[in-house]
C-alpha cells in the first residue's frame, strides 16, 4: 500500500461518514490530508507534556557596563605600571606628541635603629686609650681638663658597664702626667738672653713644691731692674700649652699678662706694683693664695739683688694687703722667704 492510500485509509477511519450519507468515491488531494494531519493531534500517539523550564537570569542588560567596568580596571592597572617604569630623568610623551614633565620619585632612606652597647671602663687609661676603646664600642668622647693623649683619664660618666645607645658620648675627666721637663729652648738671637721662670709642678696641695724653671727668650737687659721686669713680665704670662702639657702649673696666665704697673729697686728694697688684672680667682682659697704668693716671692728673690720686697695694689700697698684679708703694709725679707722654703721643706718630708 502506497503512502497516498494509507494516508487515505487513515483519515477514513478517523472520519467515518456519517449514516445515511451518500458514500464518496473520491479521495481528497493527498497534500490536503497530510496538511490536515500536521494541524490535528494523531489519535494514535499519546499528547506530549511539554515541561516548562525556568527563563535563565538575563544578564545581557548588564554586558555592556561590566565590560566597560573591566576595561576601565584594566587601563588604570596598565598605567600604574607604565608610570612605574618611566625614568625620573626621562619626559613622558602621549601619543599626541604632548610633552608631559618627567614622574619624580622618592626614595625613603632606611630606618637606622640604633643599638645598645655597654660603657667601657676607662679608668686609669690614657686619653689616647679611652678613645680607641670608645671608637671600637661605637661611642664619642669628650675630654675635660686635658687634650693630650697621655693624660690619664681620672673619672668617666656614664660609668663603666652602662648600657647606652651607640653613638652616644662619654665624658671624661683627665689630667696631664706631671712630668716637669719643659721642652729644650731655641737659641736665643742676636740681643737676646734666656731667663728663667719659676712655676708650680703640678702641685695639688696647700704646701707650694721646690717649683720648676723653665727657660725664656727676652731681650738683652741693660739694667738689673730691667731684668727683674722681664721675669715678671713672663711670669704673669704663664705657662706655654707645652709647659702644661708636661705638668707645669700656675695661677697665672693670658689674663694676667698686663698687670705690671711698675718696678722699682732702691738699695735692695724692690717694690712691684700691679693693677687690677692681678686678680685671679685662685687666690679666694688658702691653696691659691700661698700658691700665689710663692710664685711671686720665687721669682722676685730669684735675683741676688733684691733683699726685701712689697706689693702695691695700683701704688696702695695696704690695698694690697686687703686682698688676701690682712692689714697695713707687708714687707718680706729674703730671710723670710728662706725660712718659707725650710718650713715647706720639712711639711713635705713629714
Amino acid at each position: 500500500m502506497s503512502d497516498i492510500d494509507r494516508i487515505y485509509q487513515l483519515f477514513a477511519e478517523a472520519n467515518p461518514a456519517p449514516a445515511g450519507s451518500a458514500p464518496v468515491t473520491e479521495r481528497p488531494d493527498a497534500d490536503v490530508i497530510l496538511n490536515e494531519e500536521r494541524k490535528t493531534t494523531m489519535l494514535t500517539k499519546e499528547p506530549r507534556t511539554i515541561t516548562p523550564q525556568s527563563e535563565p537570569p538575563r544578564l545581557r542588560r548588564w554586558r555592556g557596563p561590566a565590560v566597560a567596568l573591566v576595561s576601565f580596571v584594566a587601563a588604570a592597572v596598565l598605567g600604574i605600571a607604565a608610570w612605574l617604569v618611566v625614568s625620573n630623568d626621562e619626559p613622558d610623551v602621549t601619543a599626541g606628541g604632548t610633552t608631559l614633565p618627567p614622574v619624580t620619585t622618592t626614595t625613603l632612606p632606611p630606618v637606622v635603629v640604633p643599638g645598645v652597647v655597654s660603657v667601657p671602663d676607662l679608668s686609669g687609661r690614657t686619653l689616647a686609650e679611652a678613645r680607641q676603646l670608645l671608637t671600637d664600642a661605637g661611642l664619642d668622647l669628650e675630654a675635660l681638663g686635658s687634650d693630650i693623649d697621655s693624660a690619664i683619664v681620672m673619672a668617666q660618666e656614664p660609668a663603666a658597664g652602662v648600657d647606652v645607645e651607640e653613638g652616644s658620648v662619654v665624658t671624661v675627666d683627665v689630667q696631664a702626667i706631671a712630668t716637669c721637663n719643659p721642652p729644650d729652648p731655641v737659641a736665643p738671637g742676636a740681643g737676646q738672653v734666656i731667663i728663667t721662670v719659676f712655676y708650680e709642678c703640678g702641685n695639688d696641695d696647700v704646701i707650694p713644691t721646690p717649683g720648676i724653671g723653665v727657660p725664656r727668650i727676652v731681650p738683652e737687659p741693660d739694667t738689673t731692674i730691667d731684668r727683674i721686669e722681664q721675669t715678671l713680665r713672663s711670669l704673669l704670662a704663664g705657662p706655654t700649652n707645652d709647659e702644661r702639657i708636661v705638668g707645669v702649673v700656675s695661677g697665672f696666665d693670658a689674663a694676667t699678662a698686663d698687670a705690671l704697673n711698675s718696678v722699682t729697686l732702691t738699695d735692695g728694697r724692690l717694690v712691684v706694683d700691679f693693677n687690677d688684672a692681678i686678680i685671679v680667682n685662685n687666690m679666694g682659697t688658702a691653696t691659691g693664695m700661698v700658691q700665689f704668693n710663692a710664685e711671686l716671692h720665687r721669682n722676685v728673690f730669684a735675683h741676688p739683688e733684691v733683699d726685701s720686697v712689697e706689693f702695691h695694689l695700683n701704688g696702695d700697698c695696704e690695698a694690697w694687703s686687703a686682698l688676701f684679708e690682712d692689714s697695713g703694709c707687708r714687707v718680706k725679707s729674703r730671710a723670710d722667704w728662706d725660712q718659707d722654703l725650710a718650713d715647706w721643706d720639712q711639711q713635705r718630708n713629714q
